[in-house]
């Protein structure tokens, strides 16, 4: 019974702090806010769809049904994407303000 949440909190976490640390080590090599959260809030998009473009590309025929993942993937990036966006910009949000503490 405590499984399932301890999974969702599990993939919510990872989920932030992979675009978290995306963001976060971008923001320090480019100093660009928009740069910086455009590529934290895509990396892990991009990841499931590349982990979808590979699945076609290897599909077998005693595979699963590929509605199935078409809507796995879709509801994957539908729940992903809000919290790497909101992670990205926590992340960014946060080092611009440690930046201008320490610049002045």
């Amino acid at each position: 019974m405590l499984i399932l949440p301890l999974v969702i909190v599990g993939i919510i976490l990872g989920v932030a702090l992979i675009a978290g640390a995306v963001a976060a080590v971008c923001r320090l090599l480019t100093k660009s806010n928009a740069l910086s959260l455009t590529l934290g809030t895509l990396s892990m998009p991009v990841l499931i769809g590349a982990s979808f473009v590979d699945w076609i590309m290897t599909m077998e025929a005693d595979d699963t049904a590929p509605g199935n993942v078409i809507i796995g993937s879709l509801v994957a990036l539908v729940v992903v994407t809000p919290i790497a966006l909101l992670a990205s910009r926590l992340t960014i949000r946060f080092l611009s303000k440690r930046a201008s503490r320490n610049g002045s």
